[in-house]
């Protein structure tokens, strides 16, 4: 009997606490705003709180604990701020996958826990302790929500979606343009095929079958059945692309820096798809799984909510020291 009641005590004091915890948390968030490549044109402005900076292709985050973040020059225009429990739901939706373009898709998951680990190995104790038991709480939420809501839905990832619209049959060579975060994600997708990848500056290779240096640009187009760009569009870099493939012997070829709008005229490609393309399949799939998608966005709410500040009015938070300190984990 006194075991059961030291847990329950236990697990009252870790409640009370985690709910500290969101009362002081904040975040700012600068969602995507369309821009001439189709990836984030705005930046940061500068700050004088600690925090952690996320960016990916579609956003940028910022959050911390403590008081409000102190900014010199807010960008009102495009910069949200939230505060305790609308914090964490920000969050917990962004990790989920609800909140990206591609609804309920899995990359940015792995995209968020990565950028924390790098800022464990980064940031001063100071900064990540305070953080890390509601990270812990925020990435179990999201795991749970997943499991529980977006059993499915998890195949709308850039990966599989690429799978379905360039359908290489097994053993065909795709060619990977690009070996940033959002080419490492697709890889594993393509496991049945023969992959080769090429970058415009040396880089640590990706886990593929060929690895085409700089200078072998032209060699890697003429190997290549199926290409994916991972890379902005670019006026210039995809001019010289262009010219490459107009040997006619790429079936298909999918850009997800190029919109409909900017898509340039791949002659010799058999097929050509852009990021319009990826978004009309994850619409499609969204549409079939809707009721999940509003059950996990209920799930959000509901698990943000559970986390409602309601302690005494003595339980104060201790302040937390101003420091010019960023961390940027690059998506």
């Amino acid at each position: 009997m006194n075991g059961w009641r030291l847990s329950r005590a236990a697990a009252s004091v870790a409640e009370v606490v985690d709910k500290l915890l969101i009362d002081r948390l904040w975040v700012l968030h600068w969602p995507y705003q369309a821009g001439a490549a189709g990836w984030p044109t705005h930046s940061v402005p500068s700050t004088r709180t600690p925090g952690v900076l996320v960016n990916t292709c579609m956003r940028r985050l910022l959050f911390g604990m403590g008081p409000g973040p102190v900014i010199d020059h807010a960008d009102t225009s495009t910069m949200e701020m939230y505060s305790g429990v609308q914090a964490y739901r920000l969050l917990l939706e962004i990790v989920t996958g609800l909140r990206s373009t591609v609804c309920g898709e899995t990359n940015v998951y792995g995209q968020f826990k990565r950028a924390w680990q790098a800022s464990l190995n980064s940031l001063p104790a100071s900064i990540t302790q305070p953080l890390s038991p509601l990270v812990e709480s925020l990435l179990s939420d999201a795991r749970r929500i997943r499991q529980q809501h977006l059993q499915g839905v998890g195949g709308n990832s850039y990966g599989s979606l690429a799978r379905r619209l360039l359908a290489p049959s097994r053993g065909a060579r795709v060619l990977f343009v690009g070996t940033g975060e959002l080419a490492r994600s697709i890889l594993p997708f393509f496991r049945a095929n023969e992959t080769g990848a090429w970058n415009h500056r040396p880089v640590i290779p990706p886990a593929v079958d060929h690895w085409f240096s700089t200078a072998q640009a032209d060699f890697a187009a003429t190997w290549a059945e199926h290409i994916v760009f991972t890379t902005p569009a670019d006026a210039e870099y995809d001019a010289g692309w262009q010219r490459r493939l107009r040997h006619g012997r790429v079936r298909s070829l999918l850009h997800l820096g190029q919109r409909r709008s900017e898509a340039l005229r791949w002659t010799g490609v058999e097929t050509a798809f852009d990021l319009d393309d990826i978004l009309g399949a994850a619409e499609a799939r969204a549409n079939i799984a809707s009721l999940q998608l509003v059950r996990a966005r209920s799930a959000c709410a509901e698990l943000a909510g559970a986390r409602l500040p309601a302690v005494p009015a003595r339980a104060t938070a201790a302040p937390v020291e101003i420091l010019p300190l960023l961390m940027s984990a690059r998506a």
